[in-house]
């Protein structure tokens, strides 16, 4: 059984402290195309945490499964990444 996730990475933190990273996971009950759905509505909509107030957004359709947002605010902009993805494995480290 597949595991359809959509992820959500931006910039995080302040000035010369942002790095990329992954801000977000949804899991899908669905396949593939409720996961690009969601995907589709998070390019459209996501809130991310900076700019504080935005004025401007432009969306790119990188492929079927991937998105990039650019959110302009008054002085700067930043941009996300939304990507419809399959769990492909996973690895637990904890002893039991």
């Amino acid at each position: 059984m597949s595991e359809w996730r959509v992820l959500v990475e931006e910039n995080v933190g302040r000035f010369d402290r942002k790095e990329w990273r992954i801000s977000d996971i949804y899991e899908v009950d669905g396949g593939r195309e409720e996961a690009r759905s969601i995907a589709y509505e998070l390019a459209m909509r996501h809130q991310p945490k900076h700019p504080g107030v935005e004025a401007d957004r432009a969306v790119y359709r990188i492929n079927e499964d991937m998105w990039l947002t650019m959110v302009i605010g008054a002085t700067s902009r930043f941009h996300y990444r939304v990507t419809v993805a399959e769990l492909f494995a996973r690895a637990s480290t904890a002893k039991e």
